[in-house]
């Protein structure tokens, strides 16, 4: 992976701030009135938990099948780790919809250059 493609791997959003003011407000994703910090994206702390657990679990595969695409041999396995990459990324991109913090760069980021790599990438087949 050269420098610009590492500029765009993802990485957790709470990974970029520090400590985080506490305000009272409703969390994004349940509606309900509690303790929100900013790190986490304006959500509560129990959206939070689960929230970060799926995006762990969405970036490691983003992670790991972007690892797989440099050993793929053939250009229909490689378009098949970008649909799988493209997928995870979509799904992220529907808490950054809402204002709710995942990744940095953003999902919107990432899926544009993804996007792009997967089209050069299917002109060549």
């Amino acid at each position: 992976m050269d420098s610009q493609e590492e500029s765009h791997k993802p990485r957790l959003a709470a990974e970029q701030d520090g400590p985080a003011p506490v305000k009272l407000r409703p969390c994004l994703q349940c509606g309900r009135p509690g303790t929100i910090r900013s790190t986490t994206g304006a959500l509560c702390e129990a959206c939070a938990a689960a929230i970060a657990e799926e995006v762990q679990g969405r970036v490691r595969t983003i992670q790991e099948t972007l690892r797989k695409l440099k050993e793929e041999a053939s250009v229909p396995g490689k378009l098949r780790a970008w649909d799988l990459i493209l997928a995870q990324v979509e799904a992220l991109r529907q808490y950054e919809a809402r204002a709710i913090l995942t990744t940095c760069p953003p999902p919107s980021t990432l899926l544009q250059e993804f996007q792009a790599q997967r089209e050069a990438l299917a002109r060549t087949e």
